[in-house]
C-alpha cells in the first residue's frame, strides 16, 4: 500500500497540529509495516521515520515553494503526487490537493476557527479556507475529527459527521517528576517561588490578554501573593496588545519563556500550582492531557472540547475575567492529586484506528 500524506504541519518543532501528525505517523509505521510512506511539502522537512519505506516530497520548483502552503496544497501537491500511485491519502489538515479519482482519501478535521474565531486569520487565509474547506470535507471518503465535539459542530455547520475519531494523545514523557527534575527546571528557568503556568501559541482565541489583566490584578488587589504567571508558546498572529500587556508589567507579575523544547515541559507543568487554558475556542485541548499526565491541576474554558482534554477533575470555567479569577483560586487551594498518571488516551490506540481506517478495514 502505498500512502501519501500532507505534511506542511512537520515543522521542527512540532506543537499542535505537527506533533499530532508526527506521532500517529510513528504509530502508522508500526502497524502497516508493509506499506510505503510518502510525505508532501513545499520544502524538506524531517520525516517521522528514518527508513527506506519513508520518503520526502519537496516540490522542485522554486516558484512552488514561494507559495503559501495552502494554495501550493491546491495548485501544486496534486501534480507531484500524481508521480506516486498512491492508493490512499491523509489530508491531515482538513484540505485534499487535486488527487486521481481512484485514490481513497481519509481527512482530519482539527477545528473549525474559521467559523468560531475568524479574527485569528489573515484575510487571504480565511477566504482560502472558506473557499475550500467545506467542498474538500464533503468529497473526502472517510472524515475524521480529534474529538466528538469537533465532530458534532462539523455536523452542525456541513450536515457531516466524522466517520470516525482520532484524539490526541500524550507521551510517557509527561508524568509526575522526582524533585530533582523540578530543581533543575526552576534553575534553568530563574523560576522562583509558586506559579501558574499556561501553554499555548499568542493568538487571540488563546485568551491570553485577558488571562494576562485578570492575573495581575488579582496580584495588585492581594489575591495571590508569591504566584508569577510563567506563558510558555511562540507568538502567532495579532499579538500586539500581549506584548504590550507583559513590556507594562515589566516582569512584576508574569514571566514569559516563548518556545520550550518538549523535554522541558513536563517539569514544567509538574512545578506549577495549576495550569490554565482559557481559550474562546478550541479542536481539543492537548495541553491538557500534558498539564494532567503531570499531575497538576487544570482550569479551562467549559466547552465540549476541553472537556474532551481536561477530563472529571478539571475545573471548568466561563472565559471571563471572573471565571478566570475564581478558577485559579478554586485550583492553588485544592490539595493537589496524588502521584500517578491517570488513563489518557495513548498514541498507540489512536494510531491502530487511523491505520486500520487508512487500510480501508
Amino acid at each position: 500500500m502505498r500512502i501519501g500524506i500532507d505534511g506542511r504541519e512537520l515543522d521542527s518543532e512540532r506543537r499542535g497540529i505537527g506533533r499530532y501528525i508526527f506521532e500517529l505517523s510513528r504509530e502508522l509505521d508500526h502497524y502497516l509495516p508493509d506499506a510505503e510512506f510518502f510525505v508532501y511539502n513545499r520544502a524538506p522537512v524531517s520525516l517521522p521515520i528514518e527508513s527506506d519505506r519513508w520518503v520526502m516530497r519537496a516540490d522542485p520548483s522554486r516558484l512552488g515553494r514561494r507559495l503559501s502552503p495552502l494554495l501550493w496544497l491546491k495548485a501544486r501537491a496534486g501534480l507531484i503526487c500524481r508521480r506516486d500511485d498512491l492508493d490512499v491519502f491523509w489530508a491531515t489538515s482538513a484540505f485534499l490537493p487535486g488527487l486521481p479519482a481512484n485514490v481513497r482519501t481519509v481527512l482530519t478535521v482539527h477545528d473549525l476557527c474559521h467559523v468560531f474565531t475568524p479574527e485569528t486569520f489573515h484575510p487571504l487565509h480565511l477566504m482560502g479556507v472558506r473557499l475550500f474547506f467545506a467542498r474538500d470535507v464533503r468529497r473526502a471518503d472517510t472524515v475524521l475529527a480529534v474529538s466528538e465535539g469537533t465532530s458534532n459542530r462539523l455536523y452542525e455547520h456541513l450536515e457531516r459527521r466524522a466517520d470516525a475519531l482520532v484524539s490526541p494523545a500524550v507521551r510517557k514523557e509527561f508524568a509526575p517528576q522526582s524533585d530533582k527534575a523540578l530543581e533543575v527546571c526552576r534553575n534553568h528557568y530563574q523560576l522562583v517561588g509558586p506559579y501558574v503556568l499556561t501553554v499555548a501559541a499568542w493568538e487571540p482565541r488563546k485568551n491570553l490578554e485577558r488571562l494576562v489583566r485578570t492575573f495581575v490584578e488579582m496580584k495588585e488587589r492581594g489575591l495571590l501573593t508569591d504566584h508569577k504567571l510563567v506563558l510558555v508558546g511562540k507568538k502567532g498572529s495579532r499579538f500586539k496588545g500581549l506584548v504590550e500587556l507583559l513590556e507594562r508589567d515589566a516582569g512584576r507579575h508574569t514571566q514569559p519563556l516563548g518556545y520550550v523544547a518538549d523535554e522541558h515541559l513536563p517539569a514544567l507543568y509538574a512545578g506549577a500550582d495549576c495550569f490554565v487554558l482559557p481559550s474562546a475556542y478550541e479542536g481539543f485541548g492537548v495541553p491538557l492531557l500534558e498539564a494532567r499526565a503531570c499531575g497538576t491541576r487544570v482550569v479551562t474554558s467549559d466547552t465540549p472540547e476541553l472537556r474532551a482534554a481536561g477530563g472529571p477533575d478539571a475545573i471548568y470555567i466561563e472565559p471571563t475575567e471572573e471565571g478566570i479569577r475564581e478558577g485559579i483560586l478554586t485550583a492553588i487551594s485544592r490539595t493537589p492529586s496524588p502521584l500517578g498518571r491517570p488513563a489518557l488516551p495513548t498514541w498507540e490506540e489512536s494510531g491502530q484506528i487511523l491505520s486500520e481506517i487508512l487500510r480501508g478495514d
